[in-house]
C-alpha cells in the first residue's frame, strides 16, 4: 500500500533514523527491505544527523562513519531505501555540515564549499558545483528568510540567491558591519551549539548560542532582520543577551506566529510574549555612530537632541553621550533620564464600551523625546539603555540642535 501520507523522521547522529505517523514507530535500517513493517534499504545512513523533505524524497545525511554521503529515498516513498526502487546515495567530496531545499535545488554544504543537487530524469539527482571557497561553519545557521538562504561562513552571514541569470549563485557576505563579531565566534563558542529561529512577520532571524555551561544571562544570541524602517533594501544586525537556546522553531498556529525555544532547564519558553525574560528585566543597548555632521575640523555646541521613538507602551530612556571618538581628555556629561507615559488610543471599530475610570492604553504620548544635552566637541556618539519590564519600542532616528 505504501508508506502513509504525514510522518515525522527524528535524528540524532547516533543512533537509526525514528519515523512515525503517530501511530507506529520504527527504525530506518539498512537491512530494511523498504515495507511498512521493515522500513529501510540499502541506501540508507544508520546514524544521520541531518534530515530534510526535497521533491518528494527524504534525505539524510550528516553520518559520522560516512560524512561526504547524502542518501535519498525511492519516489514518494519515505520508508524505502532500496536502490532498485530509485534510492541512492550521493557524495559530496567534502564532510556535508548541512544540506537545505531551495527553489528548485537541494544546497548541500561544507565548511570550505557548497554544492547543489538537482533532480535528474536519468539519474535521480545530479551534484553541480557551487563554490569551492566557501562554506558553512554552523550546521544550525542555515534559514531561510525573505525568500533567501541564508548561512554563516567563517567571514559572515552570506545568502544563497539566485540571479536573474538561470544557473548563477550570488554569495556575497550580508553582514560586513558586523564582521569582527562573527569571526570571533567560533574561538569563543562551540557553534554545535548554535540554534536559530526566523520570525517571518518580523523578516526577522535570531541565532542563539547554547551553552549548558554558561548562567542564561551570560547567554548570548545573533539579532538580524531586513530593513523597514525606511526605503532603503539591506541588513540591520545586533546582539542578544539573556536567552539560553537548546533548540528553537517558529510556526504559524491559527494565523498566529508561534516562536519557542527549549532551555537546558529542561523548560520550553514562548517569545513574543510579554515584557520581561520569564519575570527578569530586559536590558536593551543601542549605540549610535560617531556623528562629525560632515566637518571634523569644527567644534560644535550642543544644546538639545530629539529622539524620535515607536514604542507601544510607557519607557524610561536613559542616554549618554561621548565626543571626539572617545577622547580620554574630553569631559562628558552624565546620564540623561527621560520618561515617555502612556497615551491614548484610536478605534475604529463600533460599539466599544469604556468600562471604570483611570483607563491606560499603549502608546508614547508623543513620538519625539527632547532632550537639552551639554557639551562640545567635533563629534558626538548617543548610547541608548533601557533597564526593566516594558513593551517593545524603536528608535526611529535623532535631530541634533
Amino acid at each position: 500500500a505504501g508508506a502513509p501520507t504525514n510522518l515525522i523522521v527524528f535524528v540524532d547522529g547516533v543512533n537509526h533514523a525514528i519515523i512515525t505517523d503517530g501511530v507506529h514507530w520504527d527504525l530506518l535500517k539498512s537491512t530494511g527491505n523498504g515495507t511498512p513493517h521493515t522500513p529501510g534499504g540499502g541506501a540508507v545512513l544508520n546514524k544521520p544527523s541531518l534530515v530534510d523533505n526535497f521533491e518528494n524524497h527524504l534525505f539524510l545525511g550528516g553520518d559520522r562513519t560516512a560524512e561526504s554521503v547524502v542518501a535519498h529515498s525511492a519516489p514518494n516513498n519515505a520508508i524505502n531505501f532500496n536502490i532498485n526502487d530509485g534510492a541512492g546515495q550521493l557524495s559530496a567530496g567534502f564532510d556535508v555540515v548541512q544540506f537545505k531545499p531551495f527553489r528548485d535545488n537541494l544546497f548541500v554544504f561544507g565548511e570550505n564549499a557548497i554544492k547543489k543537487a538537482s533532480p535528474d530524469t536519468t539519474s535521480g539527482f545530479v551534484l553541480d558545483n557551487v563554490t569551492a571557497n566557501v562554506g558553512c561553519i554552523a550546521r544550525d545557521s542555515v534559514v531561510e528568510i525573505g525568500g533567501d538562504l541564508v548561512f554563516l561562513s567563517p567571514d559572515g552571514f552570506r545568502p544563497v540567491a539566485g540571479t536573474s541569470r538561470i544557473g548563477d549563485v550570488e554569495i556575497e557576505s550580508i553582514s560586513k558591519n558586523i564582521q569582527q563579531l562573527l569571526t570571533d565566534l567560533p574561538i569563543t563558542y562551540d557553534l554545535d551549539n548554535l540554534n536559530a529561529v526566523v520570525l517571518r512577520s518580523k523578516s526577522q532571524v535570531r541565532y542563539f548560542i547554547g551553552d549548558d555551561s554558561r548562567t542564561v544571562d551570560a547567554s548570548v544570541g545573533i539579532i538580524g532582520g531586513l530593513r523597514s524602517a525606511d526605503q532603503r533594501l539591506g541588513w540591520e544586525f545586533g546582539e542578544l543577551l539573556g536567552i539560553r537556546a537548546s533548540c528553537c522553531d517558529s510556526a504559524y498556529v491559527s494565523g498566529i506566529e508561534l516562536v519557542l525555544h527549549g532551555d537546558y532547564d529542561g523548560k520550553v519558553y514562548k517569545q513574543e510574549s510579554g515584557k520581561s525574560f520569564n519575570g527578569a528585566d530586559i536590558v536593551a543597548i543601542y549605540t549610535t555612530p560617531y556623528f562629525d555632521f560632515g566637518d571634523t575640523e569644527t567644534r560644535k555646541i550642543f544644546r538639545k537632541v530629539n529622539t524620535f521613538v515607536r514604542a507601544e507602551g510607557p519607557i524610561t530612556v536613559n542616554m549618554s553621550l561621548t565626543y571626539d571618538w572617545d577622547d580620554p581628555r574630553v569631559t562628558r556629561p552624565s546620564t540623561y533620564t527621560q520618561d515617555s507615559a502612556g497615551a491614548p488610543v484610536k478605534y475604529n471599530t463600533l460599539g466599544i464600551i469604556y468600562a471604570g475610570t483611570n483607563v491606560n492604553y499603549g502608546g508614547t504620548d508623543k513620538p519625539i523625546i527632547i532632550t537639552p544635552i551639554q557639551g562640545s566637541g567635533y563629534a558626538v556618539q548617543l548610547t541608548y539603555v533601557t533597564l526593566g519590564v516594558f513593551d517593545p519600542y524603536s528608535i526611529q532616528g535623532m535631530v541634533f540642535e
